[in-house]
């Protein structure tokens, strides 16, 4: 259920980070921009050049759902041949990454969601990804005197069914503990991220 960084391939976008590492503009217009709107957060840069950070304008309550981290659906094949470069990209791969490049959208693998079963959720499209994508990564623990950095959500699986009755696994951000307005929005991401 952790957040997974998978690969480092980079269409040639943005402006270098404090890492030196090229991160893709992500529009105002983006729908990962328009849902921190929508939700009551402000993606804004996060301190420690850590990039771009989610932190939230409103209170919130302990146990509150924050938001769904949403993105591309894609299998384990895909994500081979896309992002960890173990299978051969076919004609539907190349598509893919010639729109991800030509709508100035990263192709790194750094928000890759593995679901189990062989699917991933790949948040890195801000296109069809939703805020979630900018919480940044807390240790579990919080630091004395630190409250405001430490992980403060944490991700919960939730079974929904769509229109079609089929089942489908979602994730959701949830709230640890009360957060005040201005804090960023931080979870761990577990040890297969690093």
């Amino acid at each position: 259920m952790h957040l997974r960084a998978i690969g480092a391939a980079f269409c040639s976008l943005g402006a270098p980070d404090a890492n030196d590492a090229l991160r893709p503009i992500i529009p105002f217009n983006s729908f990962a921009h328009q849902s921190s709107f929508r939700d009551g957060f402000e993606i804004r840069p996060a301190p420690d050049g850590k990039g771009m950070g989610a932190f939230s304008k409103v209170i919130i309550a302990k146990g509150a759902t924050l938001g769904e981290y949403t993105g591309e659906v894609l299998t384990r094949k895909e994500v081979e041949a896309r992002y960890w470069g173990t299978r051969k990209e076919n004609k539907h791969d190349r598509k893919w990454r010639k729109s991800r490049c030509q709508r100035k959208q990263g192709i790194s693998g750094d928000y890759l969601f593995d679901m189990g079963n062989d699917l991933f959720i790949d948040g890195e499209d801000a296109d069809v990804s939703s805020w979630c994508r900018f919480a940044n990564h807390a240790d579990e623990l919080n630091v004395e005197g630190e409250d405001d950095v430490a992980c403060n959500v944490e991700v919960r699986r939730r079974l929904s069914w769509d229109e079609d009755e089929q089942q489908q696994l979602r994730l959701f951000l949830v709230a640890l503990r009360e957060i005040e307005p201005g804090t960023e929005i931080c979870y761990d991401y577990g040890g297969e991220y690093w």
